[in-house]
């Protein structure tokens, strides 16, 4: 009987054990988790603004999307610390981020001043910048940031 008591307890200790490493996620999966996020929040303050429909909205909207963007995506992604076997997607992230924050900045300018072929022109790096960053993120398995 003590050895069953024994053999119990040992049992009992390997399934503490195991079940407490299910619980943390590993660096991945908690930078995934992190970007997720941060997709999820600026698509909720991009809802809140609006999707513009024409220059003047774009206009008038447009820097409050790019601060959205800023405040969501942008400063949090550049803080956001990658582990190793994913710094390259990371980095490209953080490259695209930039860069697409640069077009909107530049699209809000344009609806501003209701130039129709920049408008068009930056629309266009625009979702090549967003198709980019959607690759990116699908390979990470990012779903929030890939559509």
């Amino acid at each position: 009987m003590g050895r069953a008591i024994t053999a119990s307890c040992a049992v009992a200790i390997v399934l503490v054990v195991g079940l407490t490493g299910c619980g943390s996620a590993s660096p991945k999966a908690r930078y995934v988790a992190k970007l997720n996020a941060m997709c999820e929040d600026f698509a909720r303050r991009e809802q809140k603004i609006g999707t513009p429909g024409s220059p003047s909205e774009l206009g008038s909207r447009g820097d409050r999307i790019v601060a959205a963007y800023d405040e969501a995506i942008l400063k949090p992604i550049q803080r956001l610390k990658a582990p190793p076997e994913i710094a390259s997607q990371a980095a490209q992230l953080r490259e695209l981020a930039r860069r697409q924050r640069n077009v909107l900045g530049a699209l809000a300018n344009a609806g501003k001043a209701g130039d129709l072929q920049k408008i068009r022109q930056l629309v266009g790096i625009n979702q090549q910048l967003n198709d980019q960053a959607g690759q990116v993120a699908r390979g990470l398995k990012a779903d929030s940031c890939a559509s």
